[in-house]
């Protein structure tokens, strides 16, 4: 079971679910406390910051024991999933992000006295396989692009929070700002994804012919213990779907 803030950290977001302002971390905190003992069958009494819950329990006999993990990309979160979780979903990850969100997870769990190999890492990773090659990397751009930029130009703030921050850290403010300016001064959302680096959507994702698909998400994969693929279709219809599953097949994956 994946859970995660949404956009609990932002106003406008919080105002439409007609809730005050409030500690995403603290909301995840509470969260995992109060799931993970319902799903174990607990009869749970809960006073936290945001939530309250006083002898409750599922109403399914016998609970659905089902590991929670938690959405994590910042250093305060993934010190969450170790502490509190049974495991971490990442999203978006270079292998160095996978290797640093590991360290991060493990000091969560030493702080809670926990083995860190108790909290598994689990992360989909876009693919996007057409013979096209140019035609793969405005798809695989036009996926990336909501993420790292978001739907508007981020403000100061909007910058050091959810996954443009995650994409920050990873080190490719300067090639976002470019593409921020752009849409400043009217480009296209085409425009953009046309000008999206290849540097980035290979870093974290795969573009291009199936023969490079497996080697990029074993690649991709390393330090996860769960690695699933996202297909990113470069077409309408099933095919470019198709190449993809055929591409990143486990057998392919483990002879790449």
């Amino acid at each position: 079971m994946g859970i995660g803030t949404g956009a609990a950290y932002n106003p406008q977001a919080r105002h439409a679910l007609g809730v005050g302002r409030m500690s995403a971390l603290a909301l995840m905190r509470d969260y995992l406390t109060v799931i993970r003992g319902l799903l174990a069958g607990e009869r749970i009494t809960h006073e936290g910051e945001t939530v309250t819950l006083r002898g409750m329990r599922l109403g399914i006999v016998p609970p659905p024991r089902t590991p929670v993990y938690l959405g994590a990309l910042g250093p305060k979160m993934l010190e969450l999933s170790g502490e509190l979780a049974d495991g971490a979903s990442l999203n978006w990850c270079t292998p160095e992000q996978i290797a640093w969100s590991r360290e991060r997870i493990d000091t969560g769990a030493a702080r809670a006295g926990r083995q860190p190999s108790e909290i598994k890492m689990a992360e989909y990773i876009r693919i996007c396989v057409d013979d096209d090659v140019d035609a793969a990397r405005i798809a695989l751009a036009k996926a990336t692009m909501g993420y790292a930029l978001g739907a508007k130009v981020p403000t100061e703030r909007d910058r050091r929070l959810g996954y443009r921050a995650h994409f920050e850290r990873m080190g490719y403010t300067e090639e976002l700002a470019e593409l921020d300016l752009m849409r400043t001064q009217g480009a296209s959302g085409d425009d953009v994804a046309a000008a999206f680096p290849e540097e980035i959507l290979l870093a974290v994702g795969y573009f291009g012919g199936a023969d490079g698909a497996a080697a990029a998400f074993k690649r991709l994969s390393q330090g996860l213990d769960t690695a699933i693929v996202r297909v990113v279709a470069s077409r309408p219809g099933l095919g470019s779907v198709r190449a993809v599953m055929e591409a990143c097949a486990p057998a392919a994956v483990a002879a790449a």
